[in-house]
């Protein structure tokens, strides 16, 4: 998918007579200075006044069609908000609602700075993001992608300058989303891994443990769950180091490239969303390649736990009993919670071998986390009252948001086994009221953070319920919504999309 060619400029603006031109109204129905300018602000001030729908508030549009005294196609009349009201949320939801209406060329002269002009620019190419389409005949009524936009301002230089980090970090969050939108087929632990080492030209260390590498270094979690597909199991290590020599920040994703429950298998129904149980990996991915784009001082190693979870006569089984790469023993309940193994081993390697100064996982993990926080907000579980705070403000900032989740010893009798260090989680029947209700996130949670040494900041985010969206809203479309790139991206110091 072609990336939209955007640009600031400080001149008139090229008519386009296949275009659109974007121009502002404020809240109460005043046009702006540049819509009052135009030949035709006097039918715009009808149109105004006769849509009931639009008020001039920010995130609202309005389109009037082959205006008269204008080489335009339409002017689509965007919302701007209280008079000189323009903040970053308002660019941003101005920003979205255009990346949502507009179609192949735009013009806009909405009278915003540098600063708010690329914040408004990248909730529209946010919004505007098209997946990869496989399709080999298209309907011939789609409308075309937003493929040029041009944005007037007064000092474009600055406008640019403030666009950089904005555009990495857009362009991190479009690698997840199109990671996650691929076919299992498409995307197997080895294209993955292609994936991330794209990333090597610009200036990312990349690495790989196969399956052999991932026994010999004593990862028989991560291992066991990949060990029946034809496409075996590995992990990547991305370093990013453009910090000096501290102590680098750990990120580590789940990447399941496909889940089908091993042994345990899950119902056929729903089972083929199960390609985007690679979420956490892809915002790992995501959230290294807008680092190394924007150049930031910081220094990150993220870790992509990649398998594929398969039934077969290799398989993993309910009742073994592995160990694992930190020495525990753990002994397999449900083939069907893989994640939290991949990352067991993940966490421990990663802290063994990076010594990092923190460390936060992402996974599409539990679906009791969906039951507990729906769509709206992914499960923070965290003890370390300053990473916590940290990332919780980035969520803010990036519009990724976080809510707190207990992460205490008192689950730990529901994950003690009679034969091995733990249980990998509790047995079906074991919950309150017969076994019906089990607090698998939270058990999840604490299973892992029996794999992070203790005195090291330590944070997991499950983003089940974030990682994808049936509706659109603000700057991101439906589906894939690469929750975590833009909250991390913030937390290490990048500017967001928030």
């Amino acid at each position: 998918m072609a990336q939209l060619d955007l640009t600031f400029t400080a001149g008139a603006l090229e008519e386009d007579s296949s275009g659109a031109l974007v121009v502002g109204v404020w809240e109460g129905g005043n046009l702006s200075a540049a819509a009052r300018a135009l030949p035709c602000a006097t039918a715009l001030d009808r149109a105004v006044a006769a849509s009931r729908a639009f008020t001039g508030k920010a995130g609202q549009t309005l389109t009037v069609h082959a205006p008269a005294g204008v080489a335009w196609n339409r002017i689509v009349l965007a919302g701007l908000g209280p008079y000189d009201g323009v903040d970053d949320g308002a660019a941003t939801a101005i920003g979205a609602e255009l990346g949502a209406v507009l179609e192949g060329t735009a013009s806009l002269d909405l009278g915003l700075t540098p600063a708010l002009a690329a914040r408004c620019a990248q909730a529209l190419r946010l919004r505007a993001h098209r997946l990869p389409d496989l399709r080999s005949i298209r309907p011939a009524d789609e409308a075309p992608p937003l493929a040029r936009v041009t944005l007037r301002v007064a000092d474009p230089r600055a406008a640019e300058d403030a666009w950089a980090p904005l555009r990495a970090v857009a362009e991190g969050i479009e690698l997840a989303r199109d990671l996650v939108a691929e076919p299992a087929n498409r995307l197997t632990p080895q294209t993955f891994t292609e994936r991330a080492r794209a990333l090597e030209p610009l200036g990312v260390a990349v690495e790989v443990l196969d399956a052999k590498a991932l026994e010999a270094q004593g990862l028989h979690l991560h291992a066991a769950v990949g060990r029946a597909s034809v496409h075996p199991p590995c992990l990547v290590i991305l370093r990013w180091r453009g910090g000096g020599d501290g102590k680098p920040a750990l990120l580590v994703g789940k990447g399941l490239t496909f889940d089908t429950g091993g042994l345990s298998i899950k119902p056929a129904a729903g089972m083929e969303d199960m390609k985007g149980d690679m979420g956490g990996a892809a915002a790992v991915l995501g959230t290294l390649h807008a680092l190394a784009s924007a150049k930031a001082p910081v220094n990150v190693t993220g870790l992509l736990a990649l398998a594929e979870n398969m039934p077969g006569g290799n398989a993993w089984r309910p009742g073994d009993v592995l160990v694992s790469h930190s020495g525990k023993t753990v002994e397999v309940i449900d083939t069907d919670a893989e994640g939290r193994m991949v990352l067991a081993d993940a966490l421990s390697w990663g802290c063994a071998t990076e010594q990092p100064s923190a460390v936060v996982d992402l996974a599409t993990l539990t679906g009791s986390i969906v039951v507990a926080l729906g769509g709206h907000h992914a499960g923070l579980f965290c003890t370390d009252p300053d990473l916590a705070a940290a990332l919780r403000s980035a969520g803010q900032a990036s519009g990724e948001a976080l809510w707190p989740m207990p992460l205490t010893p008192a689950v730990d009798d529901d994950l003690r086994s009679a034969i091995a260090d733990l249980l990998q989680c509790a047995p079906a029947g074991s919950g309150a009221w017969g076994g019906k209700l089990l607090p698998d996130a939270l058990h999840a949670a604490r299973f892992l953070s029996h794999f992070v040494p203790e005195g090291v900041p330590h944070a997991h985010l499950d983003i089940a319920g974030t990682a994808e969206r049936k509706e659109a809203a603000g700057p991101c479309p439906a589906g894939p919504t690469g929750f975590g790139v833009g909250l991390l991206c913030a937390w290490l110091g990048v500017a967001s999309n928030g």
